[in-house]
């Protein structure tokens, strides 16, 4: 899947921050409202960036302590706003979500070969949004809605190949996240789930294309797309905070054939 081209509005603000093995650089503070951001990976490694906006006495120390200790899951006390997912080396991606002002940690929660996540290597840090006046400028508009529940995906309408926006909406009572999988020929997500080994080694069923990090619930992103034909898997890697049992494995994965549109012309 191509992501050069991204289906953003006319005038839209885009953040970008780039990913290497294992650090993020980009901007130190943004401004609260409507953020698009985009993320380059010049890393070896398949990357990610999350947004967790931190409480009111918490630190990115809280954070690493807990992430050392080897939770199922990240605290409970930190609150998922987003972000971009699964971009490939040498690739990019680009997602649109709303952010209060407040102090923020962005991670990279994709494990390594011997599976650490890479926030434990150094993909971790601090970032400030402050409060700013609304920008008046519209949301994305959508092509489809892929509503995420506890635990499922439902998307509101085909996807089409070219330029496209998706709307995420989360109606679960846990925070989800969608990695959309550009699929090899004759392979599904199932395949992908069953050969997946950690720390980027190759997956015969198909390739990290993007996505959106995680949201909590009743929370929404736009993951921005550019689609070739062909078939895709969508998972949530995220982890039963109380089984530690990834959401892919109670059937929270989907499959989706991506096809022309033909025009009048075309079709006759």
């Amino acid at each position: 899947m191509a992501l050069s081209s991204l289906p953003l509005s006319v005038g839209a603000t885009v953040t970008t921050f780039i990913a290497e093995d294992y650090v993020f650089t980009g901007p130190e503070q943004l401004e609260s409202g409507r953020q698009t951001v985009r993320l380059l990976n010049r890393g070896r490694d398949v990357h990610q960036i999350q947004f967790l906006a931190l409480p009111s006495g918490k630190s990115i120390t809280d954070v690493e302590r807990a992430l050392a200790s080897r939770s199922p899951s990240l605290p409970n006390w930190l609150r998922r706003h987003g972000g971009v997912n699964s971009v490939a080396p040498g690739d990019e991606a680009s997602v649109s979500m709303q952010l209060e002002s407040g102090d923020y940690l962005l991670l990279c929660g994709i494990p390594d070969v011997a599976g650490r996540p890479h926030a434990m290597r150094g993909m971790v840090r601090a970032l400030r949004v402050v409060e700013a006046a609304p920008s008046g400028e519209p949301a994305p508009r959508a092509d489809a809605t892929l509503r995420l529940t506890d635990f499922a995906f439902s998307l509101s309408g085909p996807l089409h190949a070219g330029a496209r926006t998706v709307q995420l909406v989360n109606d679960g009572r846990q925070a989800h996240e969608a990695v959309v999988i550009r699929l090899a020929e004759g392979a599904s997500a199932q395949d992908f789930i069953e050969r997946y080994r950690p720390g980027g080694l190759p997956n015969s069923a198909g390739l990290e294309s993007g996505g959106a990090t995680g949201i909590d619930p009743g929370r929404q992103a736009s993951m921005h797309l550019d689609l070739e034909p062909g078939r895709y898997g969508l998972l949530c890697f995220l982890a039963d905070p109380v089984t530690g049992a990834p959401h892919f494995s109670r059937g929270m994965w989907m499959d989706i054939e991506v096809k022309m549109v033909l025009t009048p012309a075309e079709g006759s």
